[in-house]
């Protein structure tokens, strides 16, 4: 199986329709800069009335995070849905289709656009077909348990004052590009289940090398499930199999570590050793540092704790 191509910028606002940034709405949050690569997100406010949506090459879908509003969708060729949306609830749409809406306003919503080429290798994984055999159905007004939690999982991280978790929100686009396809594709229902693959103990001994070779650099679960050669769609739950924390929890521990380490033992400035341990600012090893050992990296430098 081909691996999603890893995106050295992300995933840019420029591939996405740009709804949050029209005349008149609101921006709350967005993932653009953040260097997230499976997805791209925003929350905002909408205070346009009605519009057009152009074709995107990514499928996407809107959660409701605000009060009811009677929305309108015509998607070209497709026959109109219009109904009350409430909060907590969902509209999917397809990648390739242009659409036009109506609502009744404001609404606050959370937009997701999925990589179009992870959902086409969790296609390749599940069914092995092509995705134009497994395309997202187009959904409208509809409750999703799971698709909820990784939506305000997104949420949170966006609130988050830190929010560049590039392993994190990876693990988050391969669920929902597994959970798409099969749940809302026209190849729904017969997919094979994921499951946690055995590799020998050697294999699991270099990948926890590459990981500490690599924590100042851009991990990423492409860059890590091809060392051992297995499908990033499988290396979460076998990486927890055998280490017993995801791979998003063991990278930052160790990054962590590697920070307190450098704070013991060098006098190197607090941002030097932020790049050194792979966080993207001194802003940012801080948040994860008063989190994980509840004082500040100058507070832990100077209190020589071990």
């Amino acid at each position: 199986m081909a691996l999603v191509r890893d995106e050295e910028h992300g995933f840019p606002a420029q591939e996405t329709q740009g709804r949050e940034f029209r005349t008149g709405n609101r921006l709350i949050a967005n993932s653009d800069g953040l260097g997230w690569r499976s997805l791209y997100a925003a929350t905002f406010e909408q205070h346009q009335p009605h519009g057009s949506a152009p074709a995107v090459h990514h499928p996407y879908f809107i959660y409701m995070l605000g009060r009811p509003v009677t929305v309108m969708r015509k998607i070209t060729g497709r026959p109109r849905d219009k109904g009350l949306i409430l909060p907590r609830h969902f509209v999917l749409t397809p990648r390739e289709v242009a659409l036009q809406w109506e609502d009744s306003g404001p609404p606050q919503l959370l937009q997701v656009y999925v990589r179009h080429s992870m959902y086409e290798a969790a296609v390749q994984e599940l069914y092995g077909c092509n995705v134009s055999e497994a395309e997202i159905m187009p959904r409208f007004a509809f409750q999703d348990p799971l698709l909820e939690q990784l939506a305000l999982a997104i949420v949170a991280k966006l609130q988050d004052g830190c929010v560049e978790d590039g392993l994190y929100i990876d693990a988050i686009g391969q669920m929902i590009a597994i959970h798409l396809a099969r749940y809302h594709s026209t190849y729904s229902g017969s997919a094979r289940t994921p499951k946690a693959m055995e590799i020998p103990s050697w294999r699991i001994r270099r990948l926890v090398e590459f990981i500490e070779e690599h924590l100042g650099g851009d991990l990423s679960l492409e860059t890590i499930s091809a060392e051992v050669g297995i499908s990033p769609l499988y290396l979460p739950r076998t990486f927890k199999a055998a280490v017993g924390k995801s791979p998003h929890q063991y990278v930052l521990e160790r990054r962590i570590e590697r920070a307190k380490n450098l704070l013991r033992n060098t006098d190197l400035p607090v941002m030097s050793i932020a790049l050194s341990a792979g966080f993207s600012s001194q802003g940012h090893l801080s948040n994860w540092f008063m989190r994980r050992v509840g004082v500040t990296p100058s507070a832990y430098r100077r209190q020589g704790l071990q």
